[in-house]
């Protein structure tokens, strides 16, 4: 995600991405946010001891650029 911000730098405002959301619930968990599926299903298999009962879902990604 970090590099995204770096590495992407566009005139769109906002980006698709995907999260991990807990099964039943309606927003997705804002820590897991990802750039892309792969990442979404990695951080799902790595943290699996807290991560056992979510969805990869697709979300919207909103970048503000703030400086000079």
């Amino acid at each position: 995600m970090k590099c995204f911000l770096f590495e992407h730098r566009a005139r769109r405002t906002g980006y698709d991405g995907w999260a991990l959301r807990l099964k039943g619930w309606d927003a997705p968990i804002a820590w897991t946010v990802c750039t892309t599926r792969e990442e979404a299903r990695e951080l799902r298999r790595e943290r699996g001891n807290l991560l056992h009962d979510t969805e990869i879902v697709k979300v919207r990604i909103s970048v503000e650029a703030i400086g000079q």
